[in-house]
């Protein structure tokens, strides 16, 4: 398949391209806001007869929400998630540099930096990935740069860093990556934009082979799913955990079609 770029044209290896939901449109309206997140999974495909990972190894990467602040008794999206991934019959370790969250959750590394945006995670990101070896990366960061005035451009580029980054030290790993989910109201034109931008980083990284994924988490919370005007409760990263199963599940489908012989 051959993808256009300007005037010059970039020709793939096979791949496997799925098409979830529509991208944002940049205008909201009351159906859309009860539509699931809009998702481009672009999965790169596999020699024939590539097994599986068991376990998944998963590196949930980010910031609070990542460590799971605002509802600490669920580790975040952690706790719920593990459930879900069990549910489903995937075997997944959780991979990270950090642990944090309650007794009861049985596996709490994870590498969320509360605090930290994505220029501070990049210089260190390599490091990590190559102490961990993840096959998937759940990548939830930007919010602390949108909180601390960048625009939404600077937010993407950085973000497209970020994952030239984690492709040189890990360049078959699979990354989701979801948009901002806090509603950020003072900063809501430039959070507008990174979610119209970041498709485009997602297709530039498509067009190097990458396995990635993106996920417009515009409307996947509601007002009564936040602790307070950054971080989800217990119900809201229940719907956040509920979205990474989504995407982690689909990624694992695409996976074993392109590995059948």
């Amino acid at each position: 398949m051959r993808i256009g770029v300007g005037r010059s044209r970039v020709v793939l290896g096979v791949f496997t391209l799925l098409l979830v939901g529509a991208l944002p449109s940049g205008r909201s309206t009351p159906e859309a806001a009860a539509k699931p997140p809009a998702s481009v999974r672009i999965v790169a495909s596999l020699p024939a007869g590539a097994p599986v990972p068991a376990p998944l190894r998963v590196m949930p990467l980010g910031a609070s929400s990542t460590e799971g602040v605002g509802s600490p008794a669920t580790a975040g999206y952690r706790g719920p998630l593990s459930e879900l991934l069990r549910h489903d019959g995937v075997a997944v370790d959780f991979v990270g540099s950090k642990r944090g969250g309650p007794a009861s959750l049985a596996d709490r590394d994870h590498e969320g930096h509360s605090g930290w945006t994505i220029a501070m995670l990049a210089p260190r990101v390599a490091a990590w990935l190559r102490a961990t070896r993840p096959d998937v990366v759940l990548l939830h960061a930007g919010t602390n740069d949108l909180g601390a005035g960048a625009s939404g451009a600077v937010v993407a580029g950085r973000l497209d860093d970020l994952l030239n980054r984690i492709y040189t030290a890990a360049p078959r790993t699979h990354v989701i990556v979801a948009g901002v989910w806090a509603t950020m109201r003072s900063r809501s034109a430039a959070r507008a934009d990174l979610a119209a931008r970041t498709p485009r980083v997602v297709a530039r990284h498509h067009t190097l082979g990458h396995s990635i994924d993106f996920v417009d988490t515009t409307h996947l919370l509601s007002p009564s799913d936040f602790t307070d005007s950054l971080h989800a409760n217990a119900s809201g990263y229940r719907k956040i955990a509920a979205m990474w199963d989504r995407e982690i599940e689909a990624y694992l489908a695409a996976r074993r079609a392109a590995s059948t012989p």
